[in-house]
């Protein structure tokens, strides 16, 4: 764990020195020491065929799409990281053409040939922000794919997938740096739960429990059902017709933790950090026939565009404790 840990704060600090040099007067430690400080602790199921990673490779896979005339039209066959669009909205997507979230079980096994073959090594994108007198540190996880298959049914009978998943854990300090809790996105909301309580190693660095396929992060392995909220009413009404219980994700201690790198995010950099369109083309869900494989949504915008990255501690205040 010391070992993991100096060579990530080497990283980010030889990475970010502009940074540190012009910390803010809240903060008497340089950013990117306080997020090597408190870089969670991730634990992933032995079967997770999805470890977070950099961006790089994902664009490099992808077209880049613009919605118009009702269709999706190619807008650049070859998209760079520095050259995504910066306006537009949702009107834009990255779609990795040669996989399809579509496919024999969301296409699980292409996504994870792909990523294989050019994640780069594990990853995470660290932010520090302040927000009233409060610092948040975040780190943020990108994954190629998203399958989450429902556990209370044949293996493939129920499944949900899209192209990319952005998920995001927060450790909130006081202005003089003391830990007062921490955030795990789940889903559509997330968990909070007062530092004292959150389960962590070597003192500073949260443990999180990162769920088979979905990603969403928990403070225990086990199977937890997810927030009601999170689940859209069609989905629990089918459910019930069938007689099953609601989704649950499942999570396990059992498999690797992984040796992430920090990178550094801010408001403006990376440039792909103010890219308003999705990471993925459309997301689906698939259920027995006579429902079949069908559109359910989109694939997730990045990280600037979710209310926990402009408005962090309202956001978190409306998680539930966990």
């Amino acid at each position: 764990m010391k070992g993991r840990l100096l060579r990530a704060a080497a990283v980010v600090v030889l990475g970010c020195a502009a940074l540190g040099a012009s910390a803010s007067p809240g903060s008497a430690t340089p950013p990117p020491r306080l997020l090597v400080t408190y870089q969670p602790v991730t634990y992933f199921h032995p079967a997770e065929p999805f470890l977070p990673t950099k961006v790089q490779s994902f664009i490099a896979d992808a077209a880049l799409e613009q919605f118009s005339g009702g269709t999706w039209t190619l807008a650049d066959a070859d998209p760079e990281p520095g050259d995504l669009p910066q306006s537009g909205g949702t009107t834009w997507r990255l779609n990795q053409e040669s996989c399809s979230p579509a496919s024999l079980l969301g296409g699980l096994a292409c996504y994870a040939e792909a990523g294989d073959e050019g994640g780069g090594g594990p990853a995470v994108y660290g932010r520090f922000a302040h927000d009233g007198d409060r610092i948040v540190l975040q780190y943020w996880y990108f994954y190629y794919d998203d399958v989450y298959s429902y556990p209370f049914a044949p293996h493939g009978a129920l499944w949900q997938a899209h192209e990319g998943d952005w998920e995001v854990v927060n450790v909130v300090l006081s202005d003089d740096e003391e830990p007062l809790f921490v955030g795990y996105s789940q889903h559509c909301l997330g968990q909070r739960r007062q530092w004292a309580d959150a389960p962590r190693a070597d003192g500073t660095h949260p443990i999180v429990y990162v769920a088979l396929g979905s990603h969403a992060n928990y403070f225990t392995p086990g199977l937890h059902q997810f927030n009601p909220a999170c689940v859209p009413a069609n989905v629990r009404a089918l459910l019930q017709s069938f007689g099953l219980p609601q989704p649950s994700d499942v999570v396990s201690s059992d498999g690797p933790t992984t040796d992430e790198t920090i990178h550094f995010l801010d408001d403006e950099t990376p440039s792909w950090v103010a890219f308003p369109g999705t990471w993925g083309e459309s997301q689906y869900f698939h259920a027995p026939a006579p429902i079949g494989t069908v559109p359910f949504g989109t694939s997730p915008q990045g990280p600037a565009f979710h209310d926990v990255w402009t408005d962090p501690l309202a956001t978190l205040a409306g998680w539930p404790a966990g």
